[in-house]
């Protein structure tokens, strides 16, 4: 058994405070049910409505996000004020540039949701490695939907830590590395700054 990585979208129009608020009791009710790890990022421009305004990477023991989820996650839910859309469960697609055990990371974060085309998930891996080659990338990681069908939405998801100053030009690298891959629907791309992280530790401490 090795890791999954549970990505949660959620759109809303609560100020920062207020949906912490209300995020953190739910996203620490899952602790006891076997994640190690909850990083929570913000979209920089919330008002621009071209991405999530937020989203949660859950870093899950393989075994304990199987009893957690017997049947699979639900696509999409709400909490009030809050819309929820469960981007899926995926895999590294090799090696992370950062430790995704580690809590909030300062750097900015730009993050890409896509779906590929049939037969081009691979390729739009090896585009994806050479986009991150340029100098504005400090770190980053390429997640590919877990073989179990968990939602339908998105097959890849990719994170890139960068400069603020640097997340234009990282943003263009990802729409021009995906844009012959991926189907019809729109990538789903933002800048976020991570805000808030829950782990054992945290929650103990």
């Amino acid at each position: 058994m090795g890791s999954l990585v549970q990505f949660v979208c959620f759109t809303s129009t609560l100020p920062q405070d207020e949906f912490l608020l209300a995020w953190e009791p739910f996203a620490g009710a899952f602790l006891s049910r076997g994640i190690s790890r909850i990083v929570l990022a913000e979209h920089q421009e919330r008002t621009a409505g071209s991405a999530f305004d937020f989203v949660s990477r859950n870093l899950w023991d393989e075994g304990r996000f199987e009893r957690a989820f017997p049947h699979g996650v639900r696509g999409a839910g709400g909490l009030g004020p809050i819309g929820v859309l469960q981007a899926g469960a995926f895999r590294l697609a090799e090696p992370a540039s950062f430790d995704l055990t580690a809590g909030i990371r300062a750097a900015t974060k730009v993050s890409a949701f896509l779906m590929t085309r049939q037969g081009q998930r691979d390729a739009v891996r090896a585009s994806l490695r050479a986009a991150l080659q340029h100098p504005a990338v400090s770190s980053s990681a390429i997640f590919v939907k877990d073989g179990d069908a968990r939602t339908d939405r998105f097959d890849v998801v990719v994170e890139v830590y960068c400069t603020g100053e640097g997340s234009d030009a990282v943003v263009d690298l990802l729409r021009a590395a995906t844009a012959v891959h991926v189907t019809a629907a729109p990538v789903v791309i933002g800048v976020y700054s991570e805000v808030a992280e829950l782990g054992i530790e945290v929650k103990l401490g």
